[in-house]
C-alpha cells in the first residue's frame, strides 16, 4: 500500500473527497469551477482528458452529462462514463473518441505531466499536454462550447492565454479554491467557443 503524502494527511479536500466517494480531491475543483462558471449542464456531452482516476468524470455525471474519458492510464468503470485508454496526441485515440461522439459541449482537462520537481521541465512537459488538449478541443467542441484546461503557471502562460482567448467569447484564468495554496496550477476557461453566442456576464 502506497504512503500517503504528508501534504494529504492535512488537506481538507483529500479527507472530503474519501467521505464523499469521489476518486480524487480534484472533483472539488470541477465542482467549484462549474459552479461559479455554469461550464456543464444535463445532457450535455463531455470529453474528459487525462480523466484517471475519475474524479472529474465522476462530478459530470453528477450534472447529467454524457462523459467520454481519455488517458494513457487505466481507470475503473464508472457508470454513465465510456472510457477510452490512449494517447490523447495519437490519432488512433482521436479516431476512437470519433466513433463514440464527433462534437462534444465541453472539453475539460486535469491532466498533470510526470512531476520531475525542476519548475522549467515541469512548466515545458504541461505546456505540452496543454497545448495536446487544445488541439482536441478545437477539432471536438460544437459552436459555443466549453473548454477547460489545468497549466501550470510559467513563462509559456501568458502566450497560451493569447492563443486561446482567441477562440473563446468568455475567457479566464482562475484558480478554484481547492487547488493547494502553494501550487502553480491555474486553469484558462474558455466558454462560446467559436463565438456563436454571447454568455451572461460572468462576474470575477
Amino acid at each position: 500500500m502506497k504512503p500517503r503524502r504528508v501534504e494529504d494527511r492535512q488537506d481538507h479536500y483529500y479527507w472530503k473527497a474519501k467521505k464523499e466517494g469521489y476518486r480524487s480531491r480534484a472533483a472539488f475543483k470541477l465542482k467549484q469551477m462549474n459552479k461559479k462558471f455554469g461550464l456543464i449542464k444535463k445532457g450535455y456531452w463531455v470529453l474528459d482528458l487525462g480523466a484517471s482516476p475519475g474524479g472529474w468524470s465522476q462530478v459530470a455525471v453528477e450534472l447529467g452529462a454524457n462523459v467520454v474519458a481519455v488517458d494513457l492510464n487505466p481507470m475503473s468503470s464508472i457508470d454513465d462514463v465510456h472510457f477510452i485508454q490512449g494517447d490523447i496526441t495519437s490519432q488512433d485515440t482521436w479516431k476512437r473518441i470519433s466513433e463514440v461522439k464527433g462534437k462534444f459541449d465541453v472539453v475539460i482537462s486535469d491532466a498533470s505531466p510526470k512531476i520531475t520537481g525542476k519548475w522549467d521541465i515541469d512548466h515545458f512537459r504541461s505546456v505540452e499536454l496543454v497545448e495536446s488538449a487544445f488541439q482536441i478541443a478545437r477539432a471536438f467542441l460544437k459552436p459555443g462550447g466549453n473548454f477547460v484546461v489545468k497549466m501550470f503557471q510559467g513563462e509559456e502562460t501568458p502566450r497560451l492565454y493569447s492563443e486561446f482567448k482567441k477562440h473563446f467569447v468568455f475567457k479566464k484564468l482562475h484558480s478554484p479554491p481547492a487547488s493547494r495554496k502553494r501550487s502553480s496550477e491555474i486553469y484558462f476557461i474558455g466558454k462560446g467557443f467559436g463565438g456563436k453566442f454571447k454568455p451572461k456576464r460572468e462576474e470575477d
